[in-house]
């Protein structure tokens, strides 16, 4: 029984030697966190495959002896144009040619009739338009540069004629060639350059061999975006802006 006391005593010394040791014991320390980003975050790129173009399909050549043939149109009529509203009768039939549709473009106006007048000349033409106060000049033998329009201030009170200006003398004692009067008349007086342009005025007979100061324009008129159309019940002029050139239809 004396052997308890030495037992207890070996006990407490070895509690003792083993919270010495736990002492030098050391955890194992976490790895730190990783630091909270403060600026842009780089954004990944798409792979290279993804940049790169699709391949074009190349189409196989088509040998000489099965090349297709052009659809042919059977005289299928224009498209309708784009305008708001299209030229009728005479006038729209002239106006839905291609060549004449493109360069005028579309109205501007209504078409309205006309009760004017006209003249011929050596070298050109004039025709008067009421409904707009225009005497219109039509120079022949020009590409371009080839008509004009004057506003019209003819009045009843004007003078008819210069008798300064000496006529030609009619051979025959037919009168082929004089000089303008009326409206016509005043206009080709007042610009010298026009007078010379024109040459003298081309004489009009009525069925009984009487001269007639112009002709009577009974027609149609209408305005387009870059010209005008003018039906005189015989043809139709065509006027174009655009390099100011005319044709007749």
């Amino acid at each position: 029984m004396k052997a308890l006391p030495y037992l207890g005593l070996a006990l407490v010394s070895l509690v003792a030697l083993m919270l010495t040791g736990c002492g030098k014991l050391r955890l194992p320390e976490l790895p730190p966190e990783p630091p909270t980003p403060t600026g842009p975050v780089a954004t990944p790129t798409l792979a290279p495959l993804l940049l790169t173009p699709a391949p074009t399909v190349t189409p196989l050549p088509i040998s000489p002896g099965v090349q297709a043939s052009p659809t042919p149109t059977f005289g299928l009529p224009l498209p309708d144009p784009t305008c708001v509203a299209t030229p009728q009768w005479g006038l729209g039939e002239v106006w839905r040619n291609e060549g004449v549709r493109t360069r005028l473009g579309c109205p501007v106006g209504d078409q309205v009739g006309v009760q004017g007048e006209e003249l011929y000349f050596q070298n050109g033409h004039m025709l008067w338009r009421p409904d707009a106060g225009l005497i219109y000049v039509l120079f022949y033998r020009q590409a371009t540069e080839a008509w004009g329009a004057f506003v019209d201030t003819f009045r009843p009170t004007d003078t008819d004629r210069d008798p300064a200006i000496v006529e030609p003398t009619p051979p025959a004692g037919v009168q082929v060639y004089a000089q303008p009067t009326g409206r016509f008349g005043k206009v080709w007086r007042e610009n010298p350059w026009l007078r010379q342009k024109l040459g003298w005025a081309v004489v009009p007979y009525d069925g009984d061999g009487h001269p007639l100061p112009s002709i009577s324009f009974s027609g149609a008129a209408q305005d387009f975006e870059r010209g005008a159309l003018l039906w005189n019940g015989g043809v139709c002029f065509v006027l174009r802006v655009d390099d100011m050139s005319w044709t007749m239809y």
